[in-house]
């Protein structure tokens, strides 16, 4: 793998694990999303620290909002903060907030600008050309970190794997790039075992005794279901030590909540709920999935995206209140609203071969002309951090800039 890919990324990849092992004995902040791919980085990441005998403050958030960050950076100097699954495109204002007090390390897989910083790092796969989108989750950049300092976080290979099939990596028939890479260590170290169903692969992870598939939706039922419970906590755990019974019962809770609300809200959609535009369609959950975390209305879309309720041809915009307070950082005054972008698979099929813009510009531009902040951005999925209030116009901007793509010549 290592000689299809510039020496550099993997210069990098060292680079960053050093500055961990070379920090001193204050205590080093892990911020972390809260999907299977987050939860997996952020176990990744603080064993790491914890392997090399360092102290660990974890942090796990939905969206990066300045408050937000603000808040993580408060009475904090001279201290190290990752971000990871998250912040690729927040580094400049991160590093505004921040203001040169703390070493900032976003090591993250989404779309990101790189900063001219003293104090702020982007590790982002993205940067390089590796596709974060297809050949490399965040899971996977924090295990390559990790075993490039130390052979003994290579026994957390399968936490790797569940990331990338989490953010569906798998998705044309088996994980790929550096994502196989890491699939290919935990199948050699007797970690996972690939089976092939159909024309597709499937990874059984003996650690949890289930498939990675499996594994992953139950994270991310505790991470972003269970969000406001901060079940998190259960989840990253369980990444480690693995799931107990009580952990297995909370998942299954949750899964049972979340199908209750998702087919709540397919009703409220076919009564009429569901905005038709020139080339997009629109809903508003507002609380309605409550107390569900905001990453509900992502992994709402992701499922229903391909339902006949939607047009498959128009890109699929959701809206969900943003709670005003974080588990880990407490009550914030937001006043914020989590919009998520979707694409039916025709209308993806289109943004692949460039004849349709992907939400990795849209969702980016729409937002920087409103005044949201976008984060976490793929072209067939996306998502940004807006005033409460304001959906509409984001919707309209986001028309414009989709017919100002057709218009040209």
């Amino acid at each position: 793998m290592e000689e299809f890919l510039n020496p550099e990324f993997f210069d990098a990849v060292k680079s960053v694990g050093e500055i961990i092992r070379d920090y001193g004995e204050d205590e080093i902040t892990v911020v972390h999303h809260n999907d299977a791919d987050g939860l997996t980085s952020g176990a990744i990441l603080s064993h790491f620290c914890h392997c090399l005998d360092k102290k660990v403050e974890r942090i796990c958030i939905e969206k990066v909002h300045p408050k937000i960050v603000e808040r993580i950076h408060e009475g904090k100097e001279g201290k190290i903060i990752f971000y990871t699954d998250l912040a690729g495109l927040a580094a400049k204002m991160i590093d505004e907030v921040d203001a040169g007090r703390n070493r900032v390390i976003i090591i993250d897989h989404h779309p990101a600008k790189a900063i001219k910083s003293d104090n702020v790092l982007v590790f982002d796969s993205e940067l390089v050309g590796i596709s974060g989108d297809l050949f490399t989750s965040a899971s996977t950049l924090n295990y390559l970190v990790a075993t490039s300092i130390t052979d003994e976080m290579k026994e957390y290979a399968y936490l790797a794997v569940v990331g990338a099939v989490r953010d569906y990596h798998d998705r044309s028939g088996g994980v790929l790039g550096l994502d196989r890479l890491a699939l290919d260590e935990a199948v050699h170290a007797g970690q996972v075992k690939i089976k092939i169903e159909g024309a597709r692969e499937r990874y059984y992870i003996e650690f949890f005794g289930e498939f990675a598939d499996v594994v992953s939706r139950r994270l991310t039922n505790l991470g972003a279901i269970g969000y406001e419970k901060a079940d998190y906590k259960l989840g990253v755990r369980a990444c480690i030590e693995g799931f107990d019974e009580e952990t297995v019962e909370e998942a299954e809770k949750l899964e049972e909540l979340k199908n209750e609300k998702f087919d709540q809200a397919i009703q409220e959609l076919k009564a009429g709920e569901l905005h038709q535009e020139r080339y997009s369609q629109w809903f508003d959950l507002k609380d309605s999935f409550s107390p569900m975390g905001v990453k509900a209305v992502g992994e709402f879309m992701q499922i229903t995206k391909d339902m006949v309720l939607f047009d498959e041809n128009k890109y699929i915009i959701g809206f969900q209140n943003m709670p005003d307070y974080i588990p880990d950082l407490g009550k914030l005054d937001l006043n914020a609203s989590k919009m998520s972008g979707r694409t039916p698979v025709p209308l993806e099929r289109k943004i692949i071969l460039g004849k349709a813009p992907g939400l990795d510009y849209l969702v980016p531009k729409t937002s920087e002309l409103i005044g949201a902040f976008a984060d976490a951005t793929h072209r067939i999925a996306a998502a940004t951090i807006l005033e409460r209030g304001r959906e509409e116009e984001f919707v309209r901007v986001f028309e414009t800039l989709v017919d100002e793509f057709y218009s040209k010549p």
